[in-house]
Formats: structure tokens, C-alpha cells, sequence
């Protein structure tokens, strides 16, 4: 089956520090963010899907153990970065605030505090609030970031200087260097405002309204005949996924049943990956 009749299928989780050291929000407890890493992949296992899983440094390394077995299991461990949230407070600003030289020594040292947590260097990113300015994918580029789900296309929120209005929605490589970037589903035909469109973040809609969002996303793929066909699903590891009462772990249920009926009733193939496996495929039938 050729690339244009599959869709591929992204989840994802911003892994963040406690809320103690976290003024962007955060778990209030690490045995709460441990419940929602091992719930929420385990939920996505049993359905037969993968995902991705962007980490902020101090966050790899107190959850070490769980994200390489997650690794081993298939799960891809990315790098998510909040500058407020990193170290000790000494970053006060959102990503997109900073120079191409802020950006650099900070990613830079957040990578090597990655890296030491878990014996390797990421190469997928997703910046803290999707803050991010003309300078961040060079910086990416420069540090060894290949892939990265960075903004939420049409996002208005100045306060974040995360401005996205018009961004292009699909996947696609950066102008910087060989870097996919593979944004968040949202409703992009909705009436730009401030603030955000409607986007499949599991913990911000009703299951009806994420599973209406994916139905007119996929038919909007297929009139425009996009042929790498996209769903980036978001969440943070502030919910006790592992509660299989939980409102949110339900919705996760009753997404991917949508996701299902919706790939089938458009006669597309479905297929769950993460984000370095898309941009693995997408190289090779350049």
C-alpha cells in the first residue's frame, strides 16, 4: 500500500517536572507522573499503537528506569523543554523570548542533562507551551534534532510568543536542515483567534468533540490530497491514566475506536508509529 492510502497515527505525551519546580503547570506528585506514563502507555499497548514521549531533562532523569523500559517496548523518548521548569529557575522566560544564543546554550545544556539521564542523545523535540521563534529550528538543527512536533498550527497566544497563525499544518521538513516536523491536529478551518483552535489534546475536549475533530481532519486530508496523512494526539503526565475510570483514560478508548472507524470508513490503512519512524519513512521514498 503506497505512503498516500496509510495514515499514520502520533501519540504523544509532554512528560513535564513536578509542579513544585514547574511554574509552567506540572504533576503535583512524581507518583502521579508515574501513574500517567505507565497508564497511558499501557492503554496505547493494548490497542496495538505506540507513541512518542517528549521529556523534560530533570523529568528523564527521575524516571529513568521507566523510560528505558518504555524504550525497550518501542516507545520513542524525545526532549521537551520549559526554560522556567529547567535546573534552578535560572530561566525565566518562554523558549521563543530567546536569542539564537540563549537558545543554543540553553538546548545545549538541557540535552547533555538528557543525555546523562538516559545514555543517549535525543533527536525528536517539542519546545514547552509550542514557544518557539525564527531562530529555534537552527538551534535544533545544530544540536542533532532530526524531528520534532513544535507547534500547534493557528495557536494565537503572544503571552507564550507562541504565534503560529497559518503555520503549515502538515508534515513537512524545515528550510533549516533535515528536520521533520510533524505539528498537532487542530481544526484549522476554524475562525482564527486568540488562543487556540480545537486540537486533539486529550484532557481539553469531550470524546465526541476530538472524535468529530478527527473525522473532519481526515476528510480534510483526503480533499486536499495531502499525501502524508497526519493524527499528532497530545496529553501531559498529570493524569492517573492508570485508572481505568478515569475520564480521560476513557477518552483515550473511545479516540482510537474513532480513529479506527474513521481510517476505515475512508478506506485508509492505519498505522501507529512515532515520529522518527515517520521521518525514517518519508526519507526513504524521497
Amino acid at each position: 500500500m503506497s505512503t498516500s492510502e496509510n495514515l499514520y497515527v502520533v501519540f504523544t505525551m509532554d512528560c513535564e517536572r513536578i509542579r513544585k519546580y514547574s511554574p509552567p503547570g506540572g504533576p503535583e506528585t512524581w507518583e502521579l507522573s508515574e501513574k500517567a506514563i505507565k497508564g497511558y502507555t499501557s492503554v496505547l499497548t493494548d490497542y496495538g499503537y505506540t507513541g512518542t514521549l517528549f521529556i523534560v531533562p530533570n523529568t528523564a532523569e527521575y524516571h529513568r528506569d521507566l523510560f528505558l523500559e518504555l524504550k525497550d517496548e518501542g516507545f520513542e523518548l524525545g526532549m521537551h523543554y520549559h526554560p522556567q521548569s529547567f535546573l534552578d529557575g535560572r530561566y525565566t522566560k518562554y523558549l521563543g523570548e530567546y536569542s539564537y544564543s540563549e537558545q543554543l546554550e540553553q538546548l545545549s545544556l538541557a540535552v547533555d542533562y538528557w543525555s546523562r539521564a538516559l545514555g543517549f542523545k535525543p533527536e525528536s523535540f517539542r519546545p514547552g507551551n509550542f514557544s518557539a521563534n525564527k531562530y529555534t529550528y537552527s538551534v535544533l538543527v545544530k544540536l542533532g534534532f532530526r524531528q520534532g512536533s513544535d507547534y500547534l498550527p493557528n495557536r494565537n497566544i503572544p503571552k507564550y510568543h507562541a504565534v503560529w497563525i497559518n503555520a503549515n499544518p502538515y508534515p513537512h521538513h524545515v528550510k533549516e536542515g533535515d528536520y521533520l516536523e510533524v505539528p498537532t491536529t487542530a481544526a484549522i478551518w476554524e475562525p482564527i483567534k486568540k488562543g487556540d483552535p480545537t486540537h486533539l489534546r486529550i484532557e481539553g475536549y469531550s470524546a465526541e468533540k476530538l472524535c468529530c475533530l478527527v473525522d473532519q481532519w481526515v476528510k480534510h486530508l483526503i480533499e486536499k490530497n495531502i499525501v502524508v496523512k497526519t493524527i499528532v494526539v497530545l496529553t501531559h503526565n498529570f493524569i492517573d491514566y492508570t485508572d481505568s475510570g478515569n475520564k480521560h483514560r476513557v477518552k483515550i478508548e473511545k479516540l482510537i475506536k474513532c480513529i479506527e472507524k474513521t481510517a476505515r470508513e475512508n478506506n485508509l490503512s492505519l498505522v501507529p508509529i512515532t515520529l522518527e519512524k515517520l521521518h525514517r519513512i518519508l526519507d526513504n521514498i524521497k
